[in-house]
């Protein structure tokens, strides 16, 4: 059989398979315009929800959502005015102020977690090839570097050394010719 179905925001009825139907999820047209920069804070959390999140935060070049506090990261394959000096600042300097996701505001709890505990931090940073882990791992690095503010340049040998550690990692595979393996 199928279901009619009515679009409230279009008034439009469309004839659905009753498989089909029965697996959508009610959205909230007042829901739809609400694009979260955090997953966490959405009343709808459903698949589609999320997608159409993402997706209209990636059309806005928006491309950091975070989950609590855990950062999603969608690859622009495009330059983006995203790591500039002033950015930098804004996020070093924000104090209590909310900054919207950032690969900087992970970089920024990191190294602020070690300087108040003395203890190591860690940073994972996963995806599949292509998907901008190596562009990431430089971001935090540059961050550190920059915020550091060491007298005796050590953060230019961090630097450094990345393109070094890719040498080491960089294989190549079917969806990319120089996959970073790390």
């Amino acid at each position: 059989g199928s279901w009619n179905m009515v679009v409230k925001t279009t008034n439009k009825q469309m004839n659905l398979p009753a498989a089909t139907a029965s697996s959508l999820h009610p959205v909230l047209s007042s829901e739809l315009s609400k694009l979260r920069d955090d997953l966490v804070q959405m009343t709808m959390v459903t698949e589609p929800m999320i997608l159409h999140t993402l997706r209209g935060r990636f059309g806005k070049d928006a491309i950091y959502t975070n989950v609590g506090t855990i950062l999603v990261s969608i690859n622009p394959f495009k330059r983006l005015p995203l790591y500039t000096p002033a950015i930098t600042s804004k996020y070093w300097y924000r104090g209590h102020r909310e900054m919207p996701p950032h690969v900087y505001m992970i970089a920024d709890s990191a190294f602020r977690a070690l300087l108040a505990d003395g203890k190591s931090q860690s940073i994972l940073i996963s995806g599949e090839s292509g998907a901008g882990k190596t562009e990431a791992t430089k971001q935090v690095l540059q961050y550190i570097a920059e915020v550091a503010g060491s007298q005796t340049g050590i953060e230019q040998y961090i630097l450094h050394a990345n393109p070094i550690l890719e040498a080491f990692g960089n294989a190549k595979t079917l969806r990319n010719n120089n996959s970073s393996r790390f």
